[in-house]
């Protein structure tokens, strides 16, 4: 496990993602300063205003030269406030928003190497609190507290010259509350709400098991199971409301005695201005008000930073989950040297090759090396099956060849080249895959079958939704390609969303194709209908099947059965019959009339 980042880090390298930003930023912070310096100057000059009116008034008549150069000076702060305000708000919020959409880039494209091996042990639900919530979290950095906290400092100093320049002794009054609303009152904030992190991960806990109900929503009403679910969810959630109640209670505490503190500090500050009225050294009509007024704005800004820092460090928090994922090693890396381009053979080869699953992560480990000193050559074109036991290996073999892994020891390579010679790019090209699991996006029919290569032009494409025995069922929709699949294929049914996933590896054309279980959970004549659009996919095309339903597998050049990660059985369907073993046995069990109606 990494160290956990300091906060000095992450504020780095937050500012790092706003350099491209930067000059508008400086913009922003710019507007900052001027609209309060201008919202001070509003008061300053209002309540100044009356006393110059008041020095100068002459019984009997109305001097509006006063009131028309104080009412010109208000006017012109005020405008400039508006003015201020709009680039401020403007400025600040574009370079937030920027920054968020290209972390959520960032974000997925640091995702990518990591999968499946490192985003197996992240549930959904907190990848999308991460990506979502979290990146939302950091925006108030970025809006809502960079431009406060220059103005927190640059606005009070600015006050502070100008009390100096009534009056020095103003300094000595002032400052210390100053400096008390910005600094000590953040300072507060961090001592009393904790460090807020286990608060953010129990949030993605939430949103992670809120997520998994939404998923599993239609078995959890078909077991009668929402009631329980729903307590569990209270009780999850309910974990989350000690580290809310202590991060929320501090900010209110801040809150309260911000008020308290702006309160004393202008008494303070009206307490001593009298005095020196009193002593006939400042203006009791002019230097006084303006003294309190101008005050007012000083002390409320000074404590918007301590306002904004719990949202700060919310920002801070949620970026260290978000740099947490992206900074994550990933489980395979381009090999110095990888080149791109394809294998002069498309026959596979695995030798002496052990591998056993997060080794270095007792949590996530198995226990054991799946591979021990595992051998395997598969002559180009020929199509392979491997059948056997759950968890003996079959489909570790399909994840090394793809490099979602890396093997601890042996090689294993295309034709004459080691699976590491080629480039993660290059590598992929290499490969079609159908799982059982093949995923159909939200989006529409073509978009999906488009997914295998994305460059390919229409005719193409209804080439291979025909070869995919889905041309005639496209034709009947009203949209034809352009119809809706809907999330996860959920407008499709279990056959159409596989006759896609093979259209899919039909229009990728790679010379290796790869079936893990892809008729796992069909009916019969559905199953039948796939089978033959595989084997158009397979024809003329090096071919590794995985597979538990022996009877899809009749028809293979070579059957191999693996058992606790060795290859116990190999040879034909017919040759397996004869030997009496393992295939031959569970042939026997699968075989009803179901089976029967395949193998025919």
């Amino acid at each position: 496990m990494m160290p956990r980042a300091s906060n000095a880090r992450i504020i780095r390298r937050l500012l790092g993602h706003m350099r491209p930003f930067s000059w508008i930023m400086g913009i922003s912070l710019v507007a900052r300063v001027v609209k309060i310096a201008a919202q001070a100057a509003v008061l300053g000059i209002a309540a100044a205003g009356v006393g110059i009116y008041v020095a100068a008034h002459e019984p009997g008549a109305v001097n509006w030269d006063v009131i028309f150069t104080q009412v010109k000076w208000i006017a012109i702060a005020g405008t400039t406030v508006g003015v201020a305000s709009y680039i401020e708000q403007y400025t600040g919020h574009y370079v937030a928003f920027r920054i968020l959409a290209a972390f959520r880039n960032i974000f997925y494209y640091a995702m990518l190497p990591l999968a499946p091996a490192r985003t197996a042990k992240l549930q959904s639900g907190d990848a999308v609190s991460r990506v979502m919530s979290d990146c939302e979290r950091v925006e108030p950095f970025y809006a809502h507290t960079i431009a406060p906290a220059v103005a927190a400092i640059c606005v009070p100093a600015v006050i502070l010259a100008w009390c100096y320049n009534v009056h020095p002794s103003f300094l000595a009054v002032l400052a210390p509350f100053y400096l008390a609303t910005t600094f000590v009152l953040p300072w507060l904030v961090a001592k009393l709400g904790g460090d807020g992190v286990a608060y953010r991960e129990q949030l993605g806990q939430v949103n992670a098991y809120v997520a998994d109900s939404i998923q599993g929503v239609r078995d959890t009403v078909a077991f009668g199971y929402e009631k329980r679910r729903g307590e569990q969810l209270w009780r999850i959630g309910a974990t989350m409301q000690e580290g809310q109640d202590k991060l929320y209670g501090a900010d209110a505490t801040q809150r309260a005695l911000g008020e308290v503190f702006v309160t004393v500090g202008i008494l303070a500050a009206a307490w001593w201005g009298i005095e020196l009225t009193l002593d006939g050294q400042i203006s009791t009509l002019i230097d006084l008000p303006a003294i309190i007024a101008v005050s007012v704005i000083g002390f409320y800004t000074s404590i918007g930073l301590a306002n904004n820092y719990t949202d700060f460090r919310v920002s801070i928090i949620a970026a260290r989950r978000l740099f947490s994922m992206m900074d994550e090693p990933p489980a395979v890396r381009e090999t110095a040297g990888a080149a791109a381009g394809c294998a002069e053979s498309a026959s596979l080869h695995f030798r002496n090759v052990s591998f056993e699953y997060d080794s270095d992560d007792s949590q996530w480990s198995r226990g054991g090396r799946v591979l021990e000193n595992f051998s395997l050559d598969i002559e180009a074109g020929r199509h392979v099956a491997l059948v056997g036991p759950s968890g003996t290996g079959k489909s570790t073999l399909v994840n090394l060849l793809l490099r979602h892994w890396d093997a601890e020891s042996g090689e294993i390579a295309i034709g004459n080249r080691p699976v590491t010679d080629f480039s993660l790019e290059a590598l992929q090209q290499q490969f079609a895959v159908v799982s059982q699991r093949s995923y159909i996006f939200n989006e529409s029919i073509g978009e999906n079958i488009l997914f295998g290569r994305p460059g390919a032009s229409p005719a193409e494409v209804e080439a291979a939704a025909k070869d995919a025995g889905l041309s005639e069922w496209i034709a009947s929709l009203p949209d034809g390609y352009e119809s809706p699949a809907g999330e996860r294929g959920g407008k499709l049914s279990g056959g159409q969303r596989q006759r896609i996933a093979i259209a899919r590896a039909i229009l990728k054309d790679a010379p290796i194709v790869l079936l893990d279980e892809p008729t796992s959970s069909l009916d019969v004549e559905t199953e039948k209908g796939v089978m033959e659009a595989q084997r158009r996919l397979c024809r003329n095309k090096t071919t590794l099947t995985i597979a538990h339903r022996l009877s899809t597998v009749v028809d293979s050049d070579e059957i191999l059965v693996m058992i606790e990660g060795k290859i116990a059985e190999r040879g034909t369907h017919r040759e397996l019959m004869a030997a009496g073993g393992w295939y031959a046995r569970m042939f026997s069990l699968q075989l009803d009339e179901v089976d029967a109606a395949l193998v025919a």
